[in-house]
């Protein structure tokens, strides 16, 4: 039924998975879909289909500030509903009426010529993810036809299938812990043991979202690190490749546990000796030993350790 360039097109795009790299793998696998299906640009994205959120885009001739205008339009787009709606189909623009009457069609759409869309979703069951490849045509003559069609709804499953063990190829081969996330933290794929890591540190919920704070610091810095674990971000398109580490656990005696908590109370160092009835040499001493265990530099820093578990009497 289907033509020996499909069954070719599916046998490298799973070898393509185990050998490409995730920034390359997307937009290598479109260029190869304009072999079976005619388009002008494409989409593959993911996101919260329910709250119209994109979190990750690659688009193949097209300009990058694609999804600019569609933000003021996309709760009244009627091509959207239809696809996020009725997932796990292969669907066309040509089978909503009035579409290029629509205000999403004149304000986003049209803007870009894309006449024609031709869209196919899935929920991913591991982040509930809406995931999607869009095919677009400028013009009308040519119409995706009902083989078209047949044919995208065909190769979209192995698509989403072969970028997940792209993924997870590109994971274990950096032999630590490892996951991608993309830009609300969400975790796109990750290592069995990165998610350990994570669920310890953070409880459950990490084991799909990393918490806001870190996050934001893994995006705007690039690392983010308390006293149990370090987590180092490298940008990929428009996803993190964040790498996990931990530290071997510190423990202060009872006796640098006081100094350390009377000084972080506003203490000097002459008052935290005569409250613990010691010299305040041997405070500083206890302090700079304390800085040098726990690797910090300063009183706020210390008191952020003492107040997680590290510092419990």
């Amino acid at each position: 039924m289907h033509s020996k360039r499909t069954a070719d097109f599916l046998l490298n795009l799973h070898d393509a998975s185990m050998f490409l790299s995730p920034a390359a793998f997307q937009e290598w696998a479109l260029n190869e879909i304009q072999r079976l299906i005619d388009f002008d640009f494409a989409i593959w994205g993911a996101g919260d289909g329910k709250r119209r959120q994109l979190h990750t885009a690659t688009i193949l001739h097209q300009a990058d500030s694609l999804f600019e205008t569609w933000e003021t339009v996309k709760h009244e787009d009627p091509f959207a509903n239809l696809v996020i709606d009725n997932t796990g189909k292969t669907w066309s623009s040509c089978h909503l009426d009035g579409f290029h009457d629509s205000r999403a069609y004149r304000e986003h759409w049209g803007r870009y010529e894309a006449k024609q869309l031709l869209s196919t979703m899935e929920v991913d069951p591991r982040t509930e993810l809406h995931i999607f490849v869009t095919l677009a045509r400028d013009a009308l003559q040519q119409r995706f036809s009902a083989s078209d069609t047949q044919l995208k709804n065909l190769i979209s499953g192995h698509l989403f299938l072969a970028a997940r063990h792209n993924d997870m190829h590109n994971l274990r081969s950096l032999q630590a812990p490892a996951a991608f996330i993309d830009s609300r933290g969400l975790l796109n794929a990750a290592l069995p043991e990165f998610i350990a890591l994570v669920v310890d540190e953070w409880g459950r919920k990490a084991k799909q979202q990393l918490p806001e704070a870190v996050n934001r610091s893994l995006w705007e810095s690039g690392n983010y690190r308390n006293h149990r674990i370090a987590l180092n971000a490298e940008r990929i398109n428009h996803r993190l490749l964040v790498r996990a580490g931990i530290f071997p656990e510190v423990r202060l005696s009872a006796r640098e546990l006081e100094v350390a908590w009377a000084y972080v109370k506003g203490n000097t160092h002459k008052e935290v000796a005569r409250m613990l009835a010691i010299s305040p040499t041997t405070v500083r001493t206890h302090v700079s030993r304390i800085y040098q265990k726990l690797d910090i530099s300063d009183k706020a820093e210390l008191a952020l350790w003492l107040n997680g578990s590290g510092g419990l009497m």
